[in-house]
């Protein structure tokens, strides 16, 4: 039951990300301005999330910032986070809602694996 709770929250986070998507390429088409970048798109939505995010990868998530004994600059959020962030927002909101597809179907696979071997033992 939980499988399945989990696998349509997954299906509704990739629509929702799918048609924020599809609206940001319509916006794109659309307007003679240039596209508008994913760090823009995620400023407009929630700024201090962006620098919460920052701080919160810089220091806990990337191994460099982590271990300080490694001795080398952390490098997860610059240049690797950064350079995602100046991508067009509706080609990363269109990979974002691909991956969550991707998860959505791996996770729904193990669950028909799982039905089977259940039905396999005659339960």
């Amino acid at each position: 039951m939980i499988s399945t709770i989990f696998k349509s929250v997954l299906r509704i986070c990739a629509l929702i990300v799918g048609l924020t998507a599809a609206w940001l390429f319509y916006g794109d088409i659309t307007n003679d301005a240039p596209s508008v970048v994913f760090g823009q798109f995620w400023f407009m939505l929630a700024p201090t999330s962006l620098q919460v995010a920052e701080a919160v990868i810089s220091r806990y998530i990337d191994p460099c910032g982590l271990i300080m004994a490694l001795g080398c600059s952390p490098f997860l959020w610059h240049p690797v986070i950064a350079s995602v962030l100046q991508l067009p927002a509706a080609l990363v909101m269109g990979v974002f809602t691909l991956i969550l597809i991707l998860i959505t179907g791996l996770f729904s696979a193990g669950v028909k694996r799982r039905n089977a071997d259940l039905h396999r033992a005659g339960r």
